[in-house]
């Protein structure tokens, strides 16, 4: 059944801003944080020469975790939605 909501009642309210088809190995990297992915926090020295993934790498392996090992390399056509608080 379906449930209304009165605007009222909403926590969150978004506004879509963008709307387009690419392919998901298409992916940039400020795309692949505002996903979610994390980035580590490069301020300790001692950590500077370590190699930490990019983005686009750690997206890649939540993406599989998800979708299945070599779900990655299909590159499928996939929505990119873009939005913001309103």
């Amino acid at each position: 059944f379906p449930v209304t909501i009165s605007r009222e009642a909403c926590r969150l309210m978004l506004e879509v801003t963008d709307v387009r088809v690419e392919r998901l190995r298409d992916i940039s990297e400020e795309d692949a944080i505002a996903e979610g992915i994390a980035m580590p926090n490069y301020a300790e020295e001692a950590i500077r020469d370590i190699h930490f993934p990019e983005p686009t790498e750690i997206y890649m392996m939540l993406w599989e975790s998800i979708n299945g090992k070599g779900s990655w390399d299909k590159n499928p056509w996939v929505w990119v939605i873009e939005f913001k608080k309103v």
